[in-house]
């Protein structure tokens, strides 16, 4: 074989080797959305789902029967970025701000205020600990100390959107 053959046949393998795809222009995939945060995910207006007072239920939103009634106008709108307005059982509502901790374990409402001042021994604060990690479907808090408008006792607060 002469130079020339050697170069015509080599050009041919590479030429050969280099096979087009199928499909020259795949469609792109479109990257999966990050799952929201739990800052994303608690700014909604929250209704009373269940609510106990140290383990005794105290409202229950399925039943016709509930110790203190009052709940079934209970919310907590958290719909603004800082922003809060809690209307409790009794139908009081306050405004004031919010935030939640970093590791999103931590609900603190301050400010609280109304024409009749702050909820009943709270000096306008109330703390809760979020007790499962939030969802588009339930917020689950307990307050970190006792409640006067509770009896005194810790309440826990399973809500709904």
């Amino acid at each position: 074989m002469d130079m020339k053959n050697l170069l015509i046949l080599a050009f041919a393998l590479v030429l050969f080797s280099c096979s087009k795809s199928a499909d020259p222009s795949p469609t792109p995939v479109a990257p999966t959305p990050p799952a929201p945060t739990a800052a994303e995910l608690v700014k909604k207006v929250w209704s009373a789902g269940v609510v106990q007072w140290d383990g005794t239920t105290q409202f229950d939103k399925s039943s016709s029967a509930n110790i203190v009634a009052g709940y079934s106008q209970f919310r907590l709108d958290l719909t603004s970025s800082t922003a809060v307005t809690l209307t409790e059982f009794d139908g009081k509502k306050f405004t004031g701000t919010y935030s939640l901790s970093s590791d999103a374990k931590k609900l603190t409402l301050s400010g609280l205020t109304s024409t009749e001042g702050a909820p009943s021994g709270t000096n306008g604060v109330l703390e809760f600990t979020v007790l499962a990690a939030p969802s588009s479907s339930s917020l689950s808090l307990e307050t970190t100390a006792a409640y006067v408008k509770a009896s005194s006792k810790k309440v826990k607060l399973n809500l709904v959107p």
